[in-house]
């Protein structure tokens, strides 16, 4: 079983594969789970979940011109 591993350190809990990756911006992670020895503040962009509603919530593109239709 794999874990999500910056969202097992901001949440302070081991967060496995075998669960939907949850939200982690606006969580601040301590440094000595870095390998800076900083802490690092997350945000939106730092975020798996925010980036799969982003791109969930994008309309399709509309086909470029002069490009050729997809074979049925």
């Amino acid at each position: 079983m794999a874990r999500w591993l910056a969202a097992s350190a901001a949440l302070g809990r081991p967060v496995t594969d075998d669960e939907p990756y949850p939200h982690i911006c606006g969580r601040r992670i301590n440094g000595t789970d870095t390998r800076s020895g900083r802490p690092v503040y997350l945000q939106r962009r730092d975020c798996a979940e925010c980036a799969q509603e982003r791109h969930q919530r994008r309309p399709p593109r509309p086909p470029q011109s002069g490009a050729l239709p997809l074979a049925a």
